[in-house]
């Protein structure tokens, strides 16, 4: 009899759990994994966090939503009171924002407007009642958008032809390729420098051509990794012309010296 009063005992606990456990429930984290930032500021310069649960309206005593960036509080609603910003988001939460009428889920989505480029990390929703918790976490990466891209190549005084492709003030590092003739470059030389009072990279990727003789096309790639973000440029390289015009050089530097040598030799 003992034995069987331990099992109700321990079911009915199972049950009660299972219960507790189905009333406040998380059921969809909308975070964009990405977002490119405007360098403009205005109202469409600006993402949504949704979080969707479910909750019982009889077991929602004490409920409280919390989101966190990268673990430190936000954000916090209480449906009797106004939401709370905390310091870090000041300015850049729109408080007044929502996405239902409902008592239970009137402010749970955030907008954030105006966001800056540190604000990429891990974003988690958090409900909570006297009778239940459920979190969920999402990671979202902010892009600042490049102002500087180009690509090109240039004539060194010793005579070889560097190609250069430059990317300036971007966020976060990306990753640049050159590639000749849709081959990628691996004999290459990258400069990446980071401004201090912003934290954009400005990345340079340089490669000297082993025959500059020869006709071509040049590319450059840039993606950020972990993202859809990136660029493409191409451009052809016309080494026949640079072979032709250093014989006209040849030719005419020839011709010159021939004219000089010629008057000087005249003159005595």
């Amino acid at each position: 009899m003992d034995k069987r009063r331990g099992l109700i005992f321990v079911t009915g606990l199972t049950l009660l759990f299972l219960q507790v456990a189905t009333c406040l429930k998380i059921s969809n984290l909308r975070v964009p994994s990405s977002f490119i930032v405007n360098r403009e500021i205005g109202e469409g310069n600006a993402f949504i966090l949704g979080c969707d649960y479910d909750v019982d309206e009889a077991d929602a005593k004490g409920f409280v939503l919390k989101w966190k960036h990268n673990d430190l509080p936000i954000y916090q609603w209480i449906p009797t009171r106004n939401p709370i910003v905390f310091s870090s988001f000041k300015g850049h939460i729109d408080s007044n924002y929502s996405e239902s009428d409902d008592r239970l889920h009137k402010h749970s989505a955030l907008k954030v407007v105006n966001p800056m480029a540190n604000y990429t990390g891990n974003y988690t929703c958090q409900v909570q009642t006297f009778h239940g918790l459920d979190t969920k976490t999402a990671h979202l990466q902010l892009i600042v958008p490049e102002t500087d891209f180009s690509l090109g190549y240039q004539r060194e005084t010793n005579g070889s032809t560097l190609v250069f492709c430059n990317v300036g003030e971007i966020y976060p590092l990306p990753d640049v390729s050159l590639l000749i003739d849709a081959q990628k470059v691996t004999d290459v030389v990258v400069n990446e420098q980071i401004q201090d009072y912003t934290g954009y990279y400005n990345v340079t990727v340089q490669h000297i051509l082993p025959d500059q003789n020869k006709d071509m096309v040049i590319e450059c790639e840039v993606s950020i990794p972990a993202t859809d973000y990136k660029l493409q440029t191409s451009m052809p390289y016309l080494g026949a012309a640079f072979r032709a015009d250093a014989a006209m050089l040849q030719v005419f530097v020839c011709t010159v010296t021939t004219a000089v040598l010629a008057r000087v030799l005249s003159m005595f």
